[in-house]
């Protein structure tokens, strides 16, 4: 069964372990509603439906039966560890308590799972065989269709204009409606305040709303579905930045909205086993304590229409 880091951690019995698992959903914030399941080995292996077939239909009294079977592929995904140390001098400790250590801690957790949403969105193992292959690689146009009139194409653009145009609503609802079962949204964050403006504007309004997480968060919601920004304001930067070429081409001023269904029927993370955190004390020159943090971590669309890359919008105000 599929179980996402909040789930795992309050099942974890050490309070120091637990409270490191916690961070990452408080780094990330989809973290806390995207799934793992179980890749033994480090290798997950699925089939894909690909083709109905057109094997069956009405006949005839007495009539032969039409032949023919759908398309099943056979998928493969695989897992890439992702680790790292926290070592914090002695004397540190001595001086400055333990939660010197904490602050350390806390330091490589946001470091580690700012690695992990960046391979997450733009990862490429084909250029980097050391991560995993993200949403914006997977999503591709499919005979160079991004209007939405091939339902096969998993990219679809606001504007078709010459360096992107301002997010439509009436767009985006397109973009939903082309996923299969969409559950979130992931925005720049740049944007998130422009939907709140858009709520108060009696020219556009819209369906958007604000409530709260199981984590004490507001969460902005368009149609009912949560909106996502990756990590809040801080040292990290923007997670999605308007620095992508628009369909239309011209400068690279635009950025993307994925449109995503998480889930063990749509995306879904991929683990060997569980995050482990591990204490590992005092080391031999009698230095450093060290901590290690350690996922095999890998990621998975189990069906093509669970995803979809919205591109070419600009960092402008929201219009109907």
């Amino acid at each position: 069964m599929p179980i996402t880091l909040p789930e795992y951690a309050k099942g974890v019995d050490n309070p120091v372990q637990r409270a490191i698992i916690e961070l990452f959903p408080e780094s990330v914030d989809f973290l806390s509603v995207y799934p793992f399941v179980t890749a033994p080995g480090g290798v997950y292996r699925y089939m894909e439906e690909a083709a109905l077939g057109s094997n069956v239909a009405f006949r005839a009294i007495n009539g032969t039966v039409a032949e023919g079977s759908g398309l099943v592929l056979d998928r493969t995904e695989g897992c890439y560890p992702m680790a790292g140390n926290i070592d914090v001098d002695r004397v540190l400790i001595e001086r400055h308590g333990s939660g010197h250590r904490a602050i350390k801690e806390r330091m490589l957790v946001k470091q580690k799972a700012s690695a992990w949403a960046q391979a997450f969105m733009r990862g490429d193992n084909q250029a980097n065989s050391l991560e995993m292959t993200g949403l914006r690689t997977r999503l591709r146009a499919v005979g160079g269709s991004t209007d939405g009139s091939n339902q096969d194409s998993r990219i679809f653009a606001n504007s078709s204009a010459s360096g992107g145009g301002a997010l439509s609503l009436k767009q985006l609802d397109r973009a939903i409606d082309l996923v299969d079962g969409p559950n979130a949204i992931i925005i720049p964050r740049a944007l998130r305040a422009r939907f709140a403006a858009a709520e108060r504007s009696t020219n556009i309004g819209g369906f958007v709303t604000q409530d709260k997480d199981d984590m004490g968060r507001v969460v902005t919601r368009y149609n009912r579905l949560p909106m996502y920004v990756g990590y809040e304001i801080s040292r990290l930067g923007d997670l999605m930045p308007f620095n992508e070429v628009a369909a239309g081409g011209g400068s690279a001023v635009t950025a993307s909205i994925y449109i995503v269904r998480f889930g063990d029927d749509g995306v879904c993370g991929l683990e060997t086993s569980p995050m482990k955190v591990t204490d590992i004390g005092l080391l031999e020159s009698g230095v450093h304590y060290r901590t290690n943090i350690e996922h095999d971590v890998g990621m998975a669309i189990f069906n093509p229409y669970a995803a979809l890359r919205f591109s070419s919008i600009t960092n402008a105000d929201i219009v109907a």
